[in-house]
């Protein structure tokens, strides 16, 4: 016992270091090492527990939050007794104390003293509107459909669900579209930006037309125009339009965005209004739609390219065909449940890639290494009349809490070679 006993402590220690050297790398290294200890230790009948009581907690915050009590500790500076709790939200003080006594266990809060409740560094972290708005969203939108999901698909007879309605629409239809929005912000902020790895300069600028009328980039269902605001600050000089579209509810939310980039409503099923773009680009949107669909928002993209000019980004995670990592894994049910869309591994993107006739071509090929966090990654540049290149990022480790297993992310180019 004594050797188990310093052994916790050293970890433990070891711990406080790490956090102490503001080294992420490292940090997220214990967390994984931390993960896999919690997986061998913890007994099945632990594992069946946490499952069954895992609701719980997620419900009390929500309830919490639409209350107003979480946002009231979180801009406190000190502890709130749940007298001043009650007082400032209508809400009754013994139902405030109930749904905190989990959070406090959690780390949401921190229970100062009886009945006195001060923010934690998770409750500050709730104050973004971000994340605010994408567990409102993910709570109303997604949990009631997640625990409707058994009982349509018992309906179905257990089909896999391909189409609408799914079981999101079999349970409701709420309107979240402001902490939709926000979530989608949120989802694309921490992660890494297609071209802090990419030759943006070899496979963008390089060639792309400068006259007033080209267009650089268009980003697709681009949301509040994060990315493309990202890609403007790493190149405000580079030559052509930056054009951002989203259907008309989300362009008009939209409250802050660089000048040079402009807005526009667009349909994604609907004929690409800009001809001839150097990089059409896509970001997290196939993920929402059946194969059917994918097809078709395809499809409208190769009309519009320009042949041996423009090209076609699609930067999105990407199944592995096994032993998939728990967040992607996660996110698939999630896409299925509100969606009826689905995550998919390489293999079931280049067949919705073939189905909009942009194939990878047989042939010889030249490699290209790139390098991110230190691991090589291979760039393969078939020579065909349709060019796919295809860029695994294998080494890419998650930012998920959920899960600190290397995620796998798919970047193709699609550029339509003229015919000789």
């Amino acid at each position: 016992m004594e050797n188990l006993e310093k052994t916790s402590a050293d970890f433990i220690a070891t711990a406080q270091s790490v956090l102490a050297s503001d080294n992420e790398d490292a940090r997220k290294q214990m967390f994984g090492v931390a993960l896999q200890a919690m997986a061998m230790l913890e007994s099945p009948l632990d594992t069946v527990w946490r499952t069954i009581m895992s609701p719980h907690a997620p419900s009390a915050l929500m309830a919490l939050i639409k209350a107003g009590v979480i946002q009231e500790i979180a801009k406190s500076e000190s502890p709130l007794s749940a007298d001043h709790l009650a007082t400032v939200s209508g809400a009754d003080k013994l139902l405030i104390v109930r749904l905190l006594r989990p959070l406090n266990a959690l780390g949401f809060v921190q229970e100062t003293s009886r009945e006195e409740y001060g923010p934690t560094a998770i409750t500050k972290a709730l104050q973004d509107r971000a994340l605010l708005g994408g567990f409102q969203f993910m709570f109303s939108s997604s949990t009631r459909s997640l625990a409707n999901m058994p009982f349509y698909l018992e309906k179905t007879g257990f089909k896999n669900v391909e189409d609408t309605p799914g079981p999101f629409q079999d349970t409701h239809r709420p309107a979240n579209d402001e902490n939709f929005n926000a979530f989608m912000t949120g989802q694309r902020a921490d992660r890494k930006q297609w071209f802090e790895f990419l030759d943006v300069h070899g496979i963008l600028l390089k060639g792309a037309k400068a006259e007033p009328n080209a267009t650089l980039l268009v980003d697709i269902g681009g949301g509040e125009g994060h990315d493309i605001s990202e890609f403007y600050k790493r190149y405000p000089d580079a030559p052509g339009k930056l054009i951002l579209q989203d259907l008309p509810e989300v362009t008009d939310s939209i409250q802050e965005l660089p000048p040079k980039i402009e807005r526009q409503k667009h349909d994604i099923f609907q004929r690409q209004p800009i001809k001839g773009a150097r990089c059409y680009y896509f970001r997290s949107i196939f993920h929402n739609w059946p194969d059917a669909d994918c097809i078709k928002i395809l499809k409208r993209i190769a009309e519009a390219m320009t042949p041996g000019y423009s090209k076609l980004l699609l930067s999105k995670f990407v199944l592995p065909a096994s032993n998939a990592p728990l967040y992607p894994a996660l996110l698939d049910i999630e896409m299925m449940c509100v969606l009826s869309g689905m995550e998919r591994t390489e293999d079931q993107f280049r067949k919705l890639l073939d189905a909009a006739g942009l194939k990878e071509s047989p042939g010889p090929g030249h490699v290209t290494p790139y390098y991110i966090d230190n691991a090589p990654v291979l760039l393969v540049d078939p020579i065909s009349k349709l060019t796919l290149k295809l860029i695994t990022l294998a080494s890419y480790q998650s930012l998920r809490c959920l899960d600190v297993t290397h995620m796998v992310i798919l970047v193709a180019l699609l550029n339509p070679q003229a015919t000789p």
